[in-house]
């Protein structure tokens, strides 16, 4: 009988126990903002006061604070909040440090959990996005084709890197990053530089393999770079040197000479190692980087025998410029869905320089004769400025387009049908004939 009673008494409790695993709570906790409101405005780098009262039925496991996109995309990293209660006043601190957003409309989120609910409330609020600011010029001269030297114009001083091994192979600044790309050049490695600290010292320095055996191109997004090899690969890094997509042709009898990204591909320039082969235009997918399809250059499709510079129009079309066999300037729209090529109209004489993307519906590129605008498929035959410019770079966010010509470099305001010259520091390295420079910012 002791027996009996023992087992009813167990299985008893088990029941018990069983009831209490299976109950569960169906009620989520309630989130009330009270500060901010909705709508409130700041400023990149402000502090935002948040309380709201937290409650539920039972208790709270964790509660998390995020700043999110319109479409409740985390922007900046989540902080945690202590829970004192079931039923408390939340009050924390939210500092704004992502200064890569734009001004616009976003959503402060809290998250609250007790276990078996989430519940996520968003406050919309205004942020304006922090300025940007010019912090200098990065210049390589004929005179020593080794040294890059970097004009401080915030602390108005002259910093050079460490001497090359190698001559000089290109550049490029990634403002996301805040960071200079240098190319490698047959024993020379690519090498990234933080330009924020000024350091000196390279953050990551990546070599060609012994298949890819030297540079021939470099790009960057703004975000990343994009290196060419010898041996027709393009490799792109993360911000720690990690290699990220890589766009192989897989064709050792062309390399690349020029790249850009669109929306959804890679686009490069090839130029072949056998004279009898046209060079062509490749364009990659962007999420895996295998070749998409291919057009060859010096055609009847496009005249275009070397391209100077390209970049995306809008939605996958990309302004393609160069020069044709008889070094004359022509430009197209291409589009790697369908590999169609529609000429730009008026290009003035003599040989394409360089060229840059004010819009998507604007870009400005310069000749041996001078500075021209075109707004779509339509060049404006009047010169901006009375001669060419070697090379051109444009600062979007400062609406600054900078001019180098053989020994000086002069920015301007782009408007709409003119450039205003714009008052600069006189640099103290302009004398020299110049190679290459970019533009140095905050972001």
């Amino acid at each position: 009988m002791n027996l009996v009673f023992k087992n009813a008494l167990l299985l008893f409790i088990f029941f018990l126990i069983s009831c209490k695993k299976d109950k569960k709570d169906t009620q989520p906790p309630i989130i009330s903002f009270n500060i901010p409101v909705s709508g409130q405005t700041y400023k990149m780098f402000d502090t935002i006061p948040v309380n709201a009262h937290i409650s539920d039925n039972e208790h709270i496991s964790s509660v998390s604070i995020t700043l999110t996109d319109i479409n409740h995309v985390p922007q900046q990293s989540s902080i945690n909040a202590s829970i004192p209660s079931a039923n408390f006043i939340l009050t924390m601190n939210y500092i704004l440090n992502q200064f890569h957003l734009s001004s616009g409309n976003y959503y402060l989120q809290i998250a609250a959990d007790d276990g078996f609910n989430t519940t996520v409330a968003y406050q919309s609020i205004y942020i304006i996005e922090s300025p940007t600011l010019l912090w200098g010029y990065c210049a390589v001269f004929k005179s020593n084709n080794k040294l890059i030297s970097y004009y401080d114009t915030v602390r108005n001083n002259l910093f050079s890197f460490p001497a090359l091994s190698q001559p000089f192979n290109g550049m490029k600044y990634g403002g996301y990053n805040e960071q200079l790309y240098i190319n490698g050049n047959t024993t020379q490695d690519f090498q990234a530089y933080t330009m924020q600290n000024r350091s000196g010292s390279p953050n990551y320095i990546e070599n060609a393999s012994t298949s890819q055996q030297n540079y021939t191109s470099i790009y960057t997004d703004g975000y990343k770079p994009y290196v060419g090899f010898y041996n027709s690969d393009i490799y792109s890094y993360q911000n720690t040197g990690s290699t990220s997509t890589s766009y192989r042709l897989n064709d050792n009898n062309f390399y690349s000479y020029c790249f850009a990204t669109s929306s959804n591909y890679g686009v490069a320039a090839f130029k072949s190692k056998n004279t009898s082969v046209s060079n062509k235009l490749v364009a990659f997918y962007g999420n895996s980087g295998a070749v998409f399809q291919s057009a060859l250059l010096a055609s009847p499709n496009c005249t275009i025998a070397n391209v100077v510079a390209m970049f995306e129009k809008a939605q996958d079309t990309v302004y393609v410029l160069g020069n044709d066999a008889s070094n004359n300037a022509t430009a197209y729209l291409f589009y790697p869905p369908s590999i169609g090529f529609m000429p730009i109209s008026g290009m003035p004489s003599g040989k394409m320089l360089s060229a840059v993307k004010v819009n998507n519906n604007s870009i400005i590129f310069s000749t041996a004769t001078g500075v021209y605008a075109c707004n779509g498929l339509i060049v404006n035959p009047v010169s901006l400025l009375s001669n060419g410019a070697q090379k051109l770079y444009y600062q979007p966010k400062l609406n600054m387009l900078t001019v180098a010509t053989s020994t000086t470099i002069c920015t301007y305001t782009v408007g709409s049908t003119a450039l205003s010259s714009i008052p600069r520091w006189t640099l103290p390295f302009a004398a020299d004939s110049l190679i290459d420079f970019e533009v140095i910012t905050n972001k």
